[in-house]
């Protein structure tokens, strides 16, 4: 019986993190007040739900219906909203930027949950989640920035809050993990959010080569530079003097 369950949860990414000091610190860095409200991507069997509960409102989503039944026992309380739903069909909208956001999240649905929440009318007010330590460091922008890096500074302040290494979950991954906090802004730094995303993809396709080669009207200092050599605040000011219309 364990082993099939141990298949289920591999099918599903499922590796429940099991350290009480870190779920604790997890939960202290959200800051949760009684007039939140707080979504939880994959409850697990309550490991860290049950330090979220002093929300005003918290919302769990479990996938796998045998463990959402076990959350449903388990935090049986007017607060908390246990649902056996898959998180990306979720109407965030609702919410109008007023909830805070919380997971361990596997890697198979981790950028699927950005394009998900990286938008005008689902971002949320704060952000941690547990990511495997390769897929967070690239949206630190480790080694050399990166689409992701850039595009998620727009939204907001992100940091690591440290790493996680895999003995600490259950079953065990083959990788560490990372934790990533955004405290996100009260809104984007560009307002043409689509046209920025529009502009990464450009100067980040092929980025060995010169940026003299994929932008016209350059200012000259960034004419024989490469994308991997520049900073947040250059991409910034490439974007200003760049038309998306002279591509």
């Amino acid at each position: 019986m364990e082993e099939k369950q141990n298949k289920k949860r591999k099918k599903l990414g499922q590796n429940f993190l099991k350290n009480k000091s870190i779920l604790k610190k997890i939960a202290n860095n959200l800051e949760i007040s009684e007039n939140d409200i707080v979504i939880e991507i994959g409850g697990g069997h309550g490991e860290l739900t049950k330090y979220l509960t002093k929300a005003g409102r918290l919302i769990v989503f479990e996938i796998d219906k045998n463990l959402a039944e076990i959350l449903k026992k388990k935090f049986n309380l007017k607060n908390v909203e246990i649902r056996n739903e898959n998180f990306l069909d979720y109407n965030l909208s609702y919410f109008k930027n007023n909830y805070k956001l919380v997971g361990n999240i596997p890697y198979s649905i981790t950028g699927k949950i950005f394009r998900k929440i990286l938008t005008k009318e689902n971002f949320p007010q704060k952000l941690i989640f547990t990511l495997q330590k390769e897929v967070g460091e690239k949206i630190l922008g480790k080694p050399k920035i990166n689409f992701w890096s850039i595009w998620i500074k727009i939204w907001g302040k992100t940091k690591s809050l440290g790493i996680i290494k895999k003995n600490n979950f259950e079953p065990v991954p083959k990788v560490d993990s990372i934790i990533i906090k955004i405290d996100f802004y009260e809104k984007p730094l560009i307002d043409e959010s689509e046209n920025f995303a529009k502009f990464l993809k450009i100067i980040f396709q092929n980025p060995n080569k010169k940026l003299k080669h994929k932008l016209i009207n350059l200012p000259h200092i960034f004419k024989e530079k490469r994308i991997f050599e520049l900073n947040f605040q250059d991409v910034l000011k490439i974007y200003k003097f760049y038309n998306i219309k002279n591509v």
